[in-house]
């Protein structure tokens, strides 16, 4: 899931954040160290408060080689 997806379904960064919960700084991270990329666990925050609307776009998160094992 894209930051910007979830910015232009929410309106803002601001809209965005208060509908899980999460600081704006966190936004500014995510574009800085994941290239533009939600955390997971974020992700799954945003879709559940878009009814579904945001979806989780798993083309952008890859299984690292600990999470291949515990599977």
């Amino acid at each position: 899931m894209r930051i910007d997806d979830v910015t232009k379904f929410f309106g803002n960064a601001a809209k965005a954040c208060n509908a899980i919960g999460t600081s704006q700084s966190n936004f500014t991270k995510w574009k800085k160290l994941n290239g533009g990329i939600v955390p997971a666990q974020h992700a799954v925050s945003f879709v559940i408060a878009s009814n579904g609307e945001l979806r989780l776009g798993l083309e952008d998160y890859s299984l690292s080689k600990t999470q291949d094992q515990a599977a």
